[in-house]
């Protein structure tokens, strides 16, 4: 038995590892050195991110020549196109706000000063919600239970832009949007209700809120798109009273919606509008990227994309000038791992901007594709498989199964830097989208009620057998990983089945079931999302105590690596110590390593913590899905 206790820090790493424990060197992409091109209105400029010596700095560049207007040192963590395309608006790491403006020589970058006699109180914590734009020339800012317009005057001499703001909005609770009219004024607003749910609302003419409908969010999805419209709608993203989400105009004051573009048994996954307020596109994940185009010369744009990228390619939308000269688009494929392309629609030409790599990888593994089967009572399940390209040694390879967070999520097409990465080193990779995910309309989502305590890891099982019976995987040697819930379903599903699964890998995993979930009921707002999820109007303490891989370490047979952030909020790190510690005690073979300054979301945008975490993994699955394979 080999115990490993790893401590990983945020820059550089210090690792306690044994000499027979060595990390494999994985290097698993290369991140495009520039992401997030932003068009301004006019098309001119672009504001994009850039990466340079492991620190995230923001640039503006010209769209037709790519050259910088000049901000490439200053370290800026976010920016926001301003009233015009001369004017934008940018954040440091520590919440100061800038104003910077392109209009003559140079930029010309001045500090706003948003806190202070005419600002908002400094002893609050502050929070921007919209910033000036063509439409209305005021901040919006929200800070101690208060919802602020703020209107910017340059002080005398220009040495900072002094914010007049008045409340516009007392005792505003947990607001999670806010709509604004084109008079700069709040025009509706999604809230969160006592009970837990969302509820949708709008202002009255005598300025209180007035509800419009509810609904619990993890089963039914209301997602504005753009801005409020002029006849007082919003685009969204809904599902509501129907069985798929579909694209929908939402109206503001009375909550009816007129479906514009729906698919039968399949969600609309994402939309892009246009600053007139019509509609550009609509794109679904049935298996591969579907796209539903509403203009002409964006279709016709993305077919010279797609030709020369050749099929199959996910091509998101990022953004677009108001004349619609120019578009922004980001690619994937199995072949392609970010390229971000500027699409000229008259011209109806593309231009390379950035692109990451792959070619850190041992060997390109076969393209992603959709899979479909049934479970053992007869659903569907969905999911997206990876194989190594041949030769593997036994004819059939091992596999790693892995199981997304949420549980109100999804995999999409075509995957993560993880699977490609371990497919690249000779493993199978199932993404399974088991019952209660999202995406496959309302029917496969609420078909993960009640289904924690033993459907959902017979779900896990089934993919597995269908592995094994289409000859994807090996038997015996597969392994599951997980993170967060994903985590959580990889443990349970091993102390369930131990004799079906060789390992298993949890990432900042829920591993005391009943203390986190005894938290979470304590929760208004998180309540009633888990008394659906369980079908239980009560805490289930004493399944939840069954079930709880603390309690379950004497049923786990497979060897268990544990990835743990020191940071994660949502899942204590002492869980992770908590579990380590009683696999050690009852002599299972357990391994853990520890990332300091890392939150919940462990890998991130990283590439150090992405490279070293490959190299655990790739060591702990060539030592325990291989090793009867040499």
């Amino acid at each position: 038995m080999l115990n490993i206790v790893a401590v990983i820090g945020l820059v550089a790493f210090s690792a306690l590892v044994g000499a027979d424990a060595a990390v494999a060197d994985a290097r698993v992409h290369g991140e495009p050195p520039a992401t997030n091109h932003t068009l301004s209105y006019d098309g001119s400029k672009m504001i994009v991110l850039h990466k340079r010596d492991r620190r995230k700095v923001l640039d503006v560049i010209d769209t037709r020549s790519g050259e910088s207007l000049g901000l490439s040192e200053r370290s800026f963590v976010s920016m926001y196109w301003g009233e015009d395309s001369d004017i934008a608006y940018a954040l440091t790491s520590k919440g100061g706000l800038h104003r910077l403006s392109f209009a003559g020589d140079g930029v010309e970058t001045t500090p706003i000063a948003l806190r202070g006699e005419h600002g908002i109180p400094k002893s609050k914590k502050l929070r921007v919600l919209a910033f000036p734009t063509p439409v209305t020339s005021a901040l919006f800012a929200q800070a101690g239970g208060r919802a602020y317009r703020c209107a910017l005057v340059p002080a005398a001499g220009g040495e900072e832009i002094a914010a007049h703001c008045e409340v516009a909005q007392e005792d505003i609770g947990k607001v999670r949007l806010w709509l604004i009219d084109a008079n700069g004024q709040f025009a509706a607003r999604i809230a969160s209700a006592s009970t837990g749910e969302n509820e949708f609302q709008s202002l009255a003419e005598d300025g209180s809120w007035r509800p419009v409908f509810r609904y619990l969010p993890q089963y039914t999805r209301v997602k504005t798109v753009g801005g409020l419209q002029t006849d007082n709608t919003v685009w969204a993203l809904s599902n509501r009273n129907r069985a798929q989400v579909a694209l929908v105009r939402l109206d503001i004051a009375t909550g009816q919606e007129q479906v514009v573009h729906e698919r039968p048994g399949i969600d609309v996954d994402d939309a892009g509008i246009m600053f007139d307020g019509s509609p550009l596109l609509a794109t679904y994940f049935p298996g591969y990227q579907e796209v539903v185009h509403f203009e002409p010369r964006l279709e016709a744009a993305y077919a010279v994309l797609r030709k020369s990228l050749g099929e199959p390619v996910r091509i998101d939308f990022k953004s677009a000038d108001r004349a619609m000269n120019f578009a922004v688009v980001e690619a994937r494929s199995p072949s392609i791992y970010r390229r971000w392309y500027l699409l000229d629609l008259e011209a109806q030409m593309f231009r390379e901007l950035s692109a990451g790599t792959l070619a850190g990888y041992d060997r390109p593994a076969e393209p992603s594709r959709l899979v479909s089967f049934p479970a053992s009572d007869g659903l569907t399940l969905h999911g997206y498989l990876t194989l190594p390209r041949p030769p593997v040694d036994s004819g059939v390879p091992p596999m790693v199964l892995m199981l997304h967070g949420g549980p109100w999520d999804r995999d999409r097409w075509p995957g993560s830097w993880l699977d490609r990465f371990l497919g690249s080193r000779g493993y199978a990779v199932l993404r399974l989208n088991y019952r209660g995910s999202v995406g496959y309309g309302r029917a496969f989502l609420e078909a993960g009620r009640g289904v924690l305590f033993g459907r959902l890891q017979q779900d896990v099982l089934d993919a597995a057998r269908w592995a094994v019976a289409g000859g994807h995987a090996a038997q015996g040697r597969i392994a599951l990983m997980g993170g967060s819930f994903g985590g959580f379903l990889a443990l349970t599903t091993l102390a369930r089945h131990p004799e079906a699964f060789r390992a298993g890998v949890a990432v900042n995993a829920i591993s005391d079931a009943f203390t986190f979930w005894k938290r979470e009921w304590r929760r208004s707002s998180h309540r009633i999302l888990w008394q659906e999820f369980m079908s239980s109007s009560d805490l289930p303490e004493a399944a939840l105590a069954r079930i709880s891989p603390v309690n379950s370490v004497r049923k786990i047979e497979a060897p268990i690596l544990l990835l743990v952030g020191t940071r994660d909020r949502r899942v204590p790190a002492k869980q992770g110590f908590e579990l380590f510690d009683l696999l050690r005690a009852a002599g299972k073979p357990a391994e853990l390593v520890e990332y300091r300054s890392r939150g919940h979301d462990l890998f991130g945008e990283s590439q150090d913590i992405r490279e070293h975490a490959a190299g655990v993994l790739a060591e702990f699955f060539d030592r325990h899905l291989l090793v009867e394979l040499r």
